[in-house]
């Protein structure tokens, strides 16, 4: 406490390798630790770290779990806190029907537009995403497994055909409404 202030936070070096990273058979154990840790964060302090990347979830020398970089934290509100709690399990459980409704409750968009949420495939295309940082293996991982989706999709192209296909569609979407 006396090294920190207001102005400085001094912090101490911690020894280990990035969970995503690791080949340690204890992964799987530790990546529970910390999903209860942050649930435990949320749920019993009402704080709520802000940055869990995999670059902020280490492996320490000694097996044990260390989460990075408090900087971005913020207090979450009790109805809130159950709130973020469903819409993920909604999310991981693909139960898309609830997703709008949680969206609206969480405030991330207005009352009444439910329909437009299901028509724009955000619900589809959050859950795509969150399932695949799930699978780990870090941003690199991710990349590859959106490609190999990508490529299976429309062929193994060169990027600029890709690039062109994919902006085409996108545009049709767009016009037809569902964007």
């Amino acid at each position: 406490d006396e090294l920190s202030g207001n102005r400085l936070l001094v912090t101490k070096w911690v020894d280990g390798e990035r969970l995503s990273m690791s080949k340690e058979d204890d992964v799987g154990r530790l990546c529970g630790v910390a999903l209860n840790a942050y649930l435990t964060m949320l749920l019993d302090t009402g704080l709520l770290h802000c940055d869990p990347h995999p670059g902020n979830l280490l492996r320490t020398l000694d097996g044990k779990l260390c989460i990075l970089d408090f900087g971005m934290c913020i207090e979450v509100e009790k109805d809130l806190q159950y709130g973020l709690i469903e819409y993920i399990s909604h999310l991981m459980s693909e139960d898309y029907q609830a997703i709008p409704g949680d969206l609206i409750r969480l405030g991330f968009v207005p009352p009444g537009q439910e329909a437009m949420i299901q028509r724009a495939g955000v619900v589809e295309a959050l859950s795509v995403i969150l399932k695949q940082l799930a699978q780990g293996g870090g941003p690199k991982k991710v990349q590859e497994r959106f490609i190999k989706q990508i490529q299976d999709e429309f062929g193994d192209i060169p990027r600029e055909e890709l690039r062109d296909k994919m902006k085409a569609k996108f545009e049709e979407l767009n016009r037809a409404g569902e964007l």
